[in-house]
């Protein structure tokens, strides 16, 4: 009798095989390891709860990594991975409220527990924070609530204007796009009241015993709307450098106007975008002046200085919208002319109103003069193209000022830093995209702030993860690395005797070179139950 191989012997030998996915977790648990998450949050909180809420903290910041999911699925996907197994999590522990009463308990210890984790990231990855990155970004909701001090109705970055909203305020590190510090902000929060109270959260965390050996005195980068005489007055109280661009009133016009022709020729800068320009349309330098920019705010001037700062795509953007928005205007007053003294457009008051609506919000209306004259039925309008207005604004094309109190930057570092603003963005974007932030469906605050801490860890092991690629010479985003992951799983084999074993997968080339490169433990420790000193 044939005598049976090893792979029918075990086949004879076992009642059923389930698969349980692996995904990345051996490339992204190490980190929050490293980061003493569950240690960190069990040393400011004790719930009493068979899982402790620093475990229920690390499966969470897992699924929001790997496959985001709502409270209510959670258990559900723990219990197909395994993540139920490396933590020796039971079935009956993974029921929804479990997860919406680890929220609730949470919610006290969220700002110590955030500033711990940073601390301990910016300790071990050596981040630099020498350049700050701040911007905020709105995240709809789901629901009425009422009872809510967070959510309101507001302009929305999403375009859900017909969905209450909160807003999150967040500062990046300029190198590692490393998620330093963030704030929850309602939904009706102007974007230009927050730079004032952000720059002296980033002056109170680098006060803290662990951020001694830090950089003093970050630059924070921001846009229009975070730059404000408050804010440079705050940055000077602080001791903090700050850099954005001046929004154009007629100050920063004036000051813009006063560049010479013969200034802008002898000013090219060395900055050059990362993006392909094609052979028919080259790339063309831009060019940055100094000009002083004293700030006054509640008595106090400060003698800081502005770049006045031109490139050729904006010139060009800046003329196509002006185009753009006076054929718009000239072609609805056109229409108006057209029907006067017809229908409604006989009356005055009418007609008035709606010559009023067609320059309102239009960036033209100041570039075309109108004149209303006559009694209704006798109604005369005349509309001409301010040419002196037009040739101001043709002045201003491609031009815009960048204002700071960091004397030592030079015009291209200075530029080159304002463009790296489009990291915390990226990480905005990425709230938005892969961990799924939007929309939210819980109905109180605690557990809404709550589950966006849990969001930003995710972003911050993300951050850290690319950090580390990059450190091990690995060319791949973390979108790519965790795709390529997606495949690993381990099965799950059941025997006649009531016996159970797991097997890893095959790894892929890929994943075997990750796993080398990062010099992460062997995939095979997630299929028992991780010990404490493992």
């Amino acid at each position: 009798m044939k005598s049976l191989t090893w792979a029918e012997q075990v086949a004879a030998a076992s009642t059923g095989s389930i698969p349980h996915p692996v995904g990345a977790i051996p490339v992204v648990y190490p980190l929050l390891e490293a980061l003493q998450v569950r240690q960190i949050i069990n040393g400011l909180a004790t719930t009493g709860a068979d899982i402790d809420l620093g475990r229920v903290v690390e499966v969470l910041t897992l699924n929001r990594l790997l496959a985001p999911r709502p409270l209510n699925h959670v258990g559900e996907w723990v219990k197909q991975t395994v993540v139920a197994t490396m933590f020796g999590l039971d079935e009956s522990q993974l029921y929804d409220q479990r997860f919406g009463r680890a929220l609730d308990d949470l919610q006290p210890i969220l700002a110590e527990a955030w500033v711990e984790l940073v601390s301990q990231a910016l300790r071990q990855e050596k981040v630099d924070i020498e350049v700050l990155h701040w911007d905020t970004t709105s995240i709809y909701l789901e629901g009425e609530y009422e009872a809510s001090d967070l959510a309101a109705y507001g302009h929305s970055s999403d375009k859900r204007s017909d969905h209450k909203q909160v807003k999150i305020g967040l500062d990046v590190t300029s190198r590692e796009r490393i998620p330093l510090l963030y704030w929850l902000l309602s939904g009706n929060r102007a974007d230009n009241t927050t730079p004032m109270p952000n720059l002296r959260r980033i002056a109170t965390f680098l006060e803290r015993p662990e951020c001694a050996a830090l950089t003093t005195r970050p630059l924070v980068v921001g846009d229009c709307k975070m730059i404000t005489p408050g804010a440079v007055a705050a940055a000077h109280r602080y001791n903090l450098y700050y850099l954005g661009p001046w929004e154009a009133d007629n100050t920063v016009k004036a000051v813009i106007g006063s560049v010479s022709q013969q200034e802008w020729l002898s000013s090219e800068l060395d900055y050059r975008p990362h993006r392909h320009f094609p052979a028919d349309s080259p790339f063309i330098p831009y060019r940055g002046v100094w000009r002083p920019f004293p700030v006054e705010y509640e008595g106090q001037v400060y003698h800081d200085r502005a770049l006045v700062v031109w490139t050729a795509g904006k010139e060009r953007l800046d003329a196509d919208k002006r185009k753009h928005y006076l054929k718009k205007l000239l072609n609805r007053l056109a229409e108006i002319k057209k029907m006067l003294n017809t229908g409604r457009y006989i009356r005055r008051e009418f007609t008035a109103h709606q010559i009023a609506l067609a320059k309102r919000g239009n960036p033209a209306q100041g570039l075309v003069q109108t004149e209303l004259t006559g009694t209704d039925r006798q109604l005369k309008l005349t509309f001409a193209i301010d040419r002196s207005a037009l040739a101001q604004a043709q002045v201003l094309d491609g031009k815009y000022l960048l204002g700071t109190n960091a004397s030592n930057l030079s015009a291209t570092k200075t530029l080159t830093l304002f463009k790296a603003q489009d990291g915390v963005e990226k990480s905005n974007r990425t709230l938005k995209g892969p961990l799924l932030i939007r929309p939210i469906y819980l109905h109180s605050d605690q557990r809404i702030e709550s589950l966006i801490f849990i969001i930003l860890l995710a972003l911050l092991i993300r951050a850290l993860l690319q950090v580390r690629c990059q450190r091990a010479d690995l060319s791949v985003s973390t979108d790519q690395l965790l795709a390529g992951f997606g495949s690993l799983a381990a099965t799950e084999l059941s025997f006649v005797d009531g016996s159970r074993f797991c097997q890893l997968g095959n790894l892929t080339p890929f994943q075997r070179q990750v796993l080398a490169a990062l010099q992460v433990p062997s995939p095979s420790r997630y299929l028992t139950e991780l010990q404490p000193d493992s």
